[in-house]
């Protein structure tokens, strides 16, 4: 277990041993922090979040038929997958994210972290393996990566957070949930229910506004995690492609008559 005191919702999961099936934690623990090794399949359903959500711990295999206006992000633990979509079928290894519109099945040998955005549409997207570092600043000396990125600012994306050996990071809260997995090191999640392992397979669940922080004493952390949404990325008035059009030496972001209504 990744506690010292052992909650309800870690027992529940921890009687349920399921390769096949998927076990379905009820929505009023889903308002709580979730953490539980790669142990079993689940589901967790965040239908009821501001941004309505669920996230699958899929072990070997899983066929999603119910699905064609969502949007699934994949995240492939350990193993290696065959994705098989609308778009084709592709073969997902170790360290390896996907962004999959539509329904979609995997089948191999394999652990994989999905976290479905729902009701949104999302582009096909393959990538990996993740890098050592972040490619952006972040606090405390963590760096970031967004593997997969907002299409137009608030949608969701795909994020890798690096946390160096040492760090502590400051206690924080995020104003939507957060899905995440452990790739790879190890540490700690602190909040209000106390100080929870952080290991490779480790996956976790932060509700909206949870004070948090991760910490990485002797090894180094690396996450992956699922945002629901987000406050940056291109808007139908501001993208690289209107910008840096100009006609003389005015942008066409200012000129109103030619830009598309």
């Amino acid at each position: 277990m990744q506690h010292l005191t052992e909650t309800l919702l870690q027992k529940q999961a921890q009687n349920i041993c399921l390769e096949s099936e998927l076990f379905s934690i009820p929505m009023e623990d889903c308002q709580k922090f979730y953490c539980q090794r790669f142990l079993e399949a689940t589901k967790l359903d965040y239908t009821m979040a501001v941004h309505p959500s669920s996230a699958y711990w899929v072990i070997n295999s899983i066929k999603v038929n119910e699905s064609e206006k969502d949007t699934h992000f994949l995240f492939v633990s350990e193993g290696e997958v065959t994705l098989n979509s609308n778009n084709g079928e592709f073969l997902l290894r170790k360290n390896c994210f996907a962004a999959v519109p539509g329904n979609f099945s995997l089948d191999g040998t394999a652990q994989v972290l999905v976290a479905t955005r729902l009701n949104y549409t999302g582009l096909f997207t393959i990538g990996g393996p993740i890098e050592p570092l972040g490619r952006l600043n972040y606090i405390d000396g963590c760096s970031s990566t967004v593997l997969i990125n907002p299409l137009k600012r608030g949608e969701p994306c795909l994020n890798f957070l690096y946390v160096p050996p040492g760090v502590s990071q400051t206690p924080h809260t995020h104003p939507s949930l957060r899905i995440g997995l452990v790739a790879a090191g190890s540490g700690t999640c602190q909040v209000d229910e106390g100080t929870f392992k952080m290991e490779p397979g480790t996956v976790f669940c932060l509700p909206e506004n949870k004070l948090h922080s991760f910490s990485a004493i002797d090894d180094s952390l690396r996450i992956i995690i699922y945002h629901p949404d987000s406050d940056v990325g291109p808007t139908d008035d501001s993208h690289t492609m209107l910008n840096n059009t100009f006609v003389g030496e005015k942008s066409a972001k200012v000129l109103d008559a030619i830009r598309t209504k």
